[in-house]
């Protein structure tokens, strides 16, 4: 008996790239008006491009973490419960983005 697997990034919504997540609303200037605030599978993309741990995006943007268990803020941030998940704020977003390479100043 085959089981079916649920379809994630249906869509190809979640970047597979620094370019294309260049080119999504979440990566404009917060002055534009066309920026939207990053998805949870955004965030992640970028972690995963990038080879971060949860602890390495938390150095990055100054929240805090433990050496074993990783970023609460973090994994709130990348949560796809809406019970969990928190909106990162612009300037961790940002910040993320530049260390990253995806974006200048």
């Amino acid at each position: 008996m085959s089981q079916n697997s649920p379809a994630y990034n249906a869509g190809g919504a979640t970047p597979a790239t620094f370019a294309a997540l260049k080119n999504k609303a979440c990566a404009l200037p917060y002055s534009s008006d066309k920026y939207e605030p990053p998805t949870p599978d955004e965030i992640d993309a970028l972690i995963k491009l990038a080879g971060w741990s949860q602890n390495d995006a938390a150095k990055i943007v100054g929240v805090t973490y433990n050496p074993k268990k990783g970023s609460s803020t973090i994994r709130k941030w990348r949560a796809k419960n809406p019970k969990e998940y928190r909106e990162i704020p612009y300037a961790a977003w940002r910040l993320m983005l530049l260390h990253a390479g995806v974006v200048n100043v």
